[in-house]
């Protein structure tokens, strides 16, 4: 028998759990489109509040905080987490894939995994980039506009704590192996979390801009089917890859608080 057969979030822990009702096919799927759904739905929100407060451009203002919004939304998608997770009987850590024991044998993974994403994370953004534009700047200066300071320093603090929490365990934490128990098929359902995952960012920001669109929406494929991979042949790493999300992602705030303190 497998470590990962022992897990409680394991596919043959599912299945059982599938079997006694336990698990909602509707939570599931619900779970895969959550995240593109609450970042539309806030960046909405935002520039609702942006057009009764007279913006001109209230969409484009709405989208300089996609951060934040998005960041809200993030904390609903923690809650539905957890509530799954415990009508399940796990706790969130089950959904990490943690196992006493286990680090040794995660480290090879974690190295290889953590080499490998940095360039699928960079690579894309800059080759499509300069295909789309002829300039590999155009689509970040479309993304980091100057916030309040204030707001800046918040999301900075916020949005990569949030982030780390949530993406990785909902897409291959909780929805991955749970259409793989539903379906019986392996391969797929890892292929359409990781599609979800790169498209997601679609709508982060969502602007009416055909290259910006394409260009986020192939920007992180690459990133997210080594990932479904990865966390497919050995889900008791998801916690490290987790951590290393925080720190990949912590500079996106970054770069969102240094051009608010430039246009001071």
């Amino acid at each position: 028998m497998t470590t990962t057969a022992l897990l409680p979030n394991s596919r043959e822990a599912i299945e059982a759990r599938t079997a006694e009702a336990a698990v909602n096919d509707r939570a599931v799927w619900g779970m895969l489109l959550l995240r593109p759904v609450l970042a539309l739905g806030f960046q909405c929100i935002f520039a609702l509040g942006y057009m009764l407060g007279g913006s001109a451009e209230p969409w484009r203002a709405a989208a300089d905080w996609w951060l934040g919004s998005f960041a809200l939304g993030e904390f609903i998608n923690l809650w539905l987490l957890l509530q799954l997770s415990k009508r399940e009987g796990l706790r969130y850590r089950d959904l990490l894939g943690v196992r006493k024991g286990e680090g040794k044998r995660d480290a090879l993974w974690v190295v290889v995994a953590l080499l490998v994403s940095g360039p699928l994370g960079f690579l894309p953004n800059v080759l499509l980039g300069g295909a789309l534009w002829g300039n590999a700047q155009a689509g970040a200066d479309l993304m980091f506009r100057p916030l309040p300071v204030a707001g800046a320093w918040a999301i900075l603090i916020v949005f990569p704590v949030v982030h780390a929490l949530t993406e990785l365990p909902t897409y291959y934490g909780y929805v991955m192996p749970r259409l793989q128990a539903m379906t019986g098929r392996t391969v797929w359902p890892a292929l359409l979390c990781a599609f979800v995952l790169g498209a997601q960012h679609v709508f982060l920001p969502l602007l009416i801009d055909w290259r910006f669109a394409l260009w986020r929406l192939l920007m992180f494929m690459p990133f997210a089917l080594w990932l479904a991979y990865v966390l497919n042949r050995r889900p008791t790493t998801l916690r490290y890859l987790a951590i290393g999300h925080y720190f990949l992602d912590f500079q996106l705030p970054v770069f969102i608080l240094l051009a608010s303190l430039a246009a001071r």
